[in-house]
């Protein structure tokens, strides 16, 4: 697979390190960058990374946030840490010509020189900066296509493990906002004990007043607002 990789993108040697980067959001909002690595063919797990996207967007902008993403993985202070691994031998960013320039002029920002392509969705062609006829497709059923399909499946995975994740936490505080004597503490107190809302509105009154800082009052508050969540999203799905 590596060695088809070489020749099909004509890289300098085989891409033994390939660093591969998905954007996860929902209309600009909890957005998050993933970064897995495949080493030797093979996902190395130890060195994925995960991004909070810092930019403040009212909508998806994929081209600025691949341009953030890539400027803080290669800056000079995270290509100087033993952390992040060695330099890879192969970048392919999710999506395809706009993510592929986004690359490229980071890249060339921070006067690094690495091979990058870009993978689009729907057919796993590959954008390469060098072609510019048309995507470079690699054959059906080779190794390399199946390595290709293999990485940009993790990429999204891990990113949307993340992006989960994040909306998750900020449900939970949205929800839990505005009851009385419920402070970040207490809030944190919770989440530590039950770690989702699911848990905590499954959870008895004894079970919430288990938790430091939390009385009866306070429990029985945490209830009804997770019923009023509850009726709110139900009825709203109504609407839908």
């Amino acid at each position: 697979a590596l060695l088809q990789l070489e020749s099909a993108l004509a890289l300098d040697r085989p891409p033994m390190r390939i660093e591969c980067f998905d954007i996860s959001t929902i209309h600009g909002s909890y957005t998050v960058a993933s970064m897995v690595v495949f080493t030797n063919g093979r996902p190395d797990k130890s060195q994925y990374r995960r991004f909070k996207i810092r930019m403040d967007s009212p909508e998806a902008n994929d081209f600025a946030m691949m341009s953030e993403v890539l400027g803080r993985r290669y800056s000079p202070e995270r290509m100087a840490d033993e952390r992040f691994g060695s330099r890879p031998d192969l970048l392919i960013v999710d999506g395809g010509k706009p993510q592929l320039t986004a690359a490229i002029n980071q890249l060339q920002s921070l006067g690094l020189d690495i091979p990058v392509a870009g993978l689009a969705k729907a057919d796993e062609e590959l954008f390469v900066p060098w072609q510019e006829e048309g995507p470079v497709v690699l054959p059906t059923g080779s190794p390399s296509l199946y390595l290709v399909k293999q990485v940009r499946d993790e990429s999204h995975r891990f990113a949307i493990t993340f992006h989960r994740e994040l909306r998750g936490k900020g449900m939970t505080v949205s929800i839990l906002d505005g009851i009385d004597n419920l402070g970040p503490k207490r809030k944190k107190a919770l989440m530590r004990r039950f770690g989702s809302i699911k848990r905590m509105r499954e959870a008895s009154l004894e079970e919430l007043m288990e938790v430091p800082g939390i009385n009866e009052q306070i429990a029985t508050d945490v209830k009804a607002a997770i019923a009023a969540w509850d009726r709110e999203r139900s009825e709203r799905a109504a609407g839908e």
